[in-house]
């Protein structure tokens, strides 16, 4: 049986052996067409990959969005080891540092010292107004004792667009 068995092996070894040679021989007899067809499967993987991280970018009035929504939901937090990459996935390094700064005494994400707790569920961001590598989203704060409304613009990084300064105004008190 181990002697058969041996020479069916031996047998699809001299098998395989021919399909390659011919198959390096077909290659070699048209290299040109092998390497067309090389290039155009390299050009097609990137072009996909290129394709599938355009449509994960997020637009700028989604950032806007995901952004307000964590952090006036997180009870607006000053950046900490704990939650600085969700800081750096919307925020630029500049405000960052700006926001972290101790001489500043008001929090840079809303250009303001005061807020209003119903804000995290009544704000809107508009949509964006896109001029080359740059963005502006204005964001309506609806809140039941202030209204207010902040110019965010974004700057885009690496093909994603963060927070890059915020300007609030019209701050309006609502009577009780």
């Amino acid at each position: 049986m181990l002697i058969l068995a041996g020479l069916k092996q031996g047998r699809l070894m001299r098998r395989m052996d021919e399909c390659s040679r011919f198959m390096i021989r077909g290659a070699m007899a048209r290299p040109f067409t092998v390497l067309l067809a090389f290039v155009i499967a390299q050009t097609c993987s990137v072009a996909a990959l290129a394709g599938q991280s355009v449509q994960h970018a997020a637009s700028p009035e989604e950032v806007v969005r995901q952004f307000y929504d964590w952090y006036l939901h997180a009870g607006m937090p000053n950046p900490e080891r704990k939650n600085l990459a969700t800081f750096r996935k919307y925020v630029t390094q500049r405000l960052l540092k700006k926001q972290m700064d101790p001489e500043v005494d008001a929090d840079v994400f809303l250009n303001a010292q005061d807020f209003d707790e119903s804000w995290k569920n009544h704000f809107s961001p508009s949509k964006a107004t896109i001029r080359g590598q740059q963005a502006t989203v204005l964001v309506t704060l609806t809140g039941e004792r202030v209204h207010y409304k902040l110019r965010v613009t974004l700057q885009r990084e690496n093909g994603a667009w963060k927070i890059n300064l915020v300007k609030g105004s019209g701050w309006q008190s609502v009577p009780p």
